[in-house]
C-alpha cells in the first residue's frame, strides 16, 4: 500500500513550523507526502540581518523551502502561484481550483490544512482552511472545474482532510497570541518524538524567518512539546472512525490506497 497525503497552506515556513515533525515521520516510513503552497511568502521577512532585498525575497524563500522539504523528506512541492498577504483579496474560486488540480494530480488519501484561525490568525492561513475544507469535497465532484478533466485526470475523494491545530492550554502555557482550540477538541495525536531534531534541522532553512525560528526554539519546553503534534479530523468520507486517533492514515482500508 502506497500511502499518499497532500498539506495544503500558505507560506515557506508553514510545513516547518507547524506539521514539520509529522512530515518527517511519514515520508521517513514511506508515504508519498507532497506540498502545496499558496504563496511564495513575498510579504514576510527578509531577515535579520538581512538574508535578500524585498525585490527578490520570494525567490528566495521558495528556495528556502525546497531546502526545507529536502530535509523533511517532501517528495513534491508545488507553488500555486498566489501573493503573499493578499490571498483574503484573491477570488476564492481560483484559490480553489488551483487546489483542485492538485489533488486530482497528486490523489491523496489524507489532505491536511489549517484549523479555521490558522493557528496564527494570519488572513492567509484562515483563507487557505477554508480552501481546503472547499477543495476536500469540489475535487470529488466531476461538475467543479470540468476543464481538468482530461489527459487521465479524474476526479479525486480524498478519504479524511484534517486541521493542523495547538491545545489552547500549551499556548497558554507560553503566553503567545496564538489561537489554539480546547484539548478536547483534539482528535488526533501523532507521535513526532523521533523527528525533532529532524525538525529542528528544517528550521535552518527558513534563514530569512530566523527571527521566528530562534523565538519558537527558545520557548520553555519546546522539544518536548515538538514530540507529540495534533490535529482535528474536518471531515471524513470513513465510517465508523474511532476518536481519538494517533495515525492520519487511521481506518483507511489497504485497497484504497
Amino acid at each position: 500500500m502506497k500511502r499518499r497525503m497532500l498539506f495544503l497552506l500558505a507560506h515557506p515556513d508553514d510545513e516547518t513550523f507547524g506539521p514539520g515533525g509529522t512530515i518527517a515521520k511519514y515520508s521517513a516510513e514511506g508515504a508519498d507526502v507532497y506540498l502545496a503552497t499558496a504563496t511564495k511568502g513575498q510579504a514576510g521577512m527578509v531577515g535579520d540581518p538581512p538574508v535578500t532585498d524585498r525585490e527578490h525575497l520570494g525567490e528566495v524563500r521558495a528556495a528556502e523551502l525546497l531546502c526545507a522539504a529536502g530535509v523533511l523528506g517532501i517528495r513534491k512541492v508545488v507553488f500555486l502561484g498566489f501573493m503573499d498577504g493578499q490571498l483574503l483579496q484573491t477570488p476564492r474560486e481560483k484559490i480553489v481550483e488551483k487546489s483542485v488540480e492538485q489533488i486530482r494530480w497528486l490523489r491523496p488519501h489524507v489532505l491536511v490544512g489549517f484549523g479555521p484561525e490558522g493557528v496564527s490568525r494570519h488572513p492567509d492561513h484562515m483563507v487557505m482552511s477554508r480552501v481546503a475544507l472547499e477543495a476536500f469535497e469540489a475535487a470529488a465532484d466531476p461538475s467543479r472545474f470540468p476543464h481538468q478533466l482530461e489527459n487521465g485526470i479524474a476526479p479525486w475523494a480524498p478519504l479524511k482532510l484534517y486541521q493542523f491545530e495547538i491545545a489552547r492550554e500549551v499556548l497558554d502555557l507560553w503566553n503567545v497570541p496564538l489561537a489554539g482550540v480546547p484539548r478536547e477538541k483534539i482528535t488526533t495525536v501523532v507521535d513526532t518524538s523521533a523527528y525533532v531534531e529532524k525538525k529542528v534541522e528544517a528550521f535552518q532553512c527558513h534563514r530569512t524567518q530566523s527571527k521566528d525560528s530562534q523565538r519558537i526554539l527558545s520557548r520553555e519546553g519546546y522539544r518536548e512539546f515538538a514530540r507529540l503534534e495534533t490535529y482535528v479530523l474536518a471531515k471524513s468520507r470513513l465510517s465508523g472512525t474511532s476518536l481519538p486517533e494517533s495515525d492520519l492514515f487511521g481506518g483507511i482500508p489497504e485497497e484504497e490506497a
